[in-house]
Order: structure tokens, then C-alpha cells, then sequence
């Protein structure tokens, strides 16, 4: 459960994720540099799986994944071989936005619950889905304007639409995009908490809120430890870029 906007600027491109879990699940470990390969990557680690839902590396790879709740899957639900907190570190240690998506598209899909999987480079953003059955390339393309994806544990309908309009309202508005995205993912509706981009229920809310930013010389993941509307303490982490220079 997530909602993720990627925000390209002047000089960066923001990946930001507030990530949706069960009151009950552990907190995450605070990001760190991994070794994977050749690469190096900054990512917070999911104690329950081992695995991540946000990281960036040292080639300017940058993804985030996503749970998919569909509406009536006609899919049993069973505890499945493996976590898809998994399915970014498999990636981490790819040079090029094609050899991830090489990578992503030949994952088995059904070692795995329904995923979104959006990667991005700062020139191009890319989505991968599974629907557990099958996993496939849905769309590749220049980052040239903002862009939105959610899902919630209600299902994934009940959510896109009105979390969908406030991305729209926010950003069809005139003043500085990075405020703008940071306005929005602290965004709380008093009177419908369960739908909100900033999401608490019963059972579950906002636990943490990431932004990886691509610069031309370094990548920056910053973790915010609690809901983006709480106070906390963030812990940021950089990686000089392996190749140099500016892309």
C-alpha cells in the first residue's frame, strides 16, 4: 500500500513514496548503503521480508514498488514463496533502465503477489505490472511531466480516484513543484482518513515517507520515519554517481 509521485525539476528528478502498512507490521531499518554486484544502493530494509520497497543506486536507477489489490482477482489468497520486498534488491545491481526492466519482465509471476513496479533513470519512467500470472512491460517513456500511482489495501478502485483528483488539483496549481509534492503526499482528509494520501485507519496507516532524488553528480534517499504530517527525525543518504558528470 503506497502512493508515489515522480517530480522531475531543473535540476532533479524526486521519487517520493508514502508507504501504507498494518499498525501491527515491524518499522523498517533506516537506509543504508548495500552492495549489489558492481553497484552500490541506499534503500530502507522491510525487517519482515528482508527486502525493500523504495532504493536507488549508483547508476541513477531509481524504483519503487507497489502492492496491486484488485477489485475481484478471482485469485485464492495464499502465502506465496516469496516477498515482493524482494523484487527490488534482485534489480539493484543493474547498470541501465533496459537491464532492469530485462530483469523485471523475466520474473516468475507467480512466486509473487500482484505488483506495480515504476523505475526511473531521470530521462525516462517505466511501469511493470504482474498480475500473478502474468508480468509485462506497460509503459516506457521520457519523464517530461509529473506523474501519480497508488493502491490501498480496500482495493486499489477505491482510492485512485480521489487521491487521483487531488494529484491533479495540486499540481495544475501555479508555485514551486518540490513544495508542491510535498504538500500533497502530507495531504489529510479529517473526514475520509481511510482514502487520504496520508492514510490512517484502524488497522493500518502511513508509516514512513521516502524521497529519492537523481542529481547530475550524486543520488540522495531521504527517510522520514513516521507519517510526512508527523514530526520525526529524517536520515539521509548519498551516492556519488560511479560514471561522473551529468546526464
Amino acid at each position: 500500500m503506497c502512493t508515489v509521485t515522480v517530480v522531475p525539476t531543473r535540476e532533479t528528478v524526486r521519487l517520493a513514496c508514502n508507504r501504507d502498512e498494518l499498525r501491527s507490521r515491524p518499522a523498517a531499518r533506516p537506509p543504508h548503503i548495500q552492495r549489489f554486484g558492481y553497484r552500490r544502493a541506499v534503500l530502507p530494509v522491510d525487517p519482515a521480508s528482508g527486502g525493500t520497497w523504495v532504493a536507488v543506486n549508483d547508476a541513477w536507477l531509481a524504483m519503487t514498488i507497489l502492492n496491486v489489490n484488485q477489485e475481484d482477482s478471482g485469485r485464492k489468497l495464499t502465502v506465496l514463496p516469496r516477498s515482493r520486498g524482494t523484487i527490488i534488491p534482485h534489480l539493484l545491481g543493474c547498470d541501465t533502465l533496459a537491464s532492469a526492466l530485462s530483469h523485471a519482465t523475466a520474473l516468475k509471476p507467480t512466486l509473487y503477489a500482484p505488483f506495480r513496479l515504476v523505475l526511473t533513470d531521470r530521462k525516462e519512467l517505466a511501469e511493470v505490472r504482474s498480475d500473478g500470472r502474468h508480468v509485462w512491460l506497460v509503459s516506457r517513456t521520457a519523464l517530461a511531466e509529473s506523474l501519480f500511482f497508488t493502491s490501498s489495501g480496500l482495493g486499489d478502485h477505491l482510492v485512485e480516484k480521489p487521491r487521483r483528483q487531488l494529484f491533479l488539483e495540486f499540481f495544475s496549481r501555479p508555485g514551486d513543484l518540490v513544495a508542491r509534492q510535498e504538500n500533497f503526499h502530507r495531504h489529510h482528509w479529517p473526514e475520509r482518513p481511510h482514502l487520504s494520501v496520508c492514510m490512517r485507519r484502524e488497522d493500518a496507516r502511513t508509516v514512513s515517507h521516502t524521497v529519492v532524488s537523481l542529481g547530475r553528480d550524486r543520488v540522495t534517499l531521504t527517510y522520514h520515519p513516521d507519517a510526512p504530517d508527523q514530526p520525526a527525525v529524517p536520515v539521509a543518504v548519498s551516492i556519488g554517481l560511479r560514471t561522473g558528470g551529468a546526464r
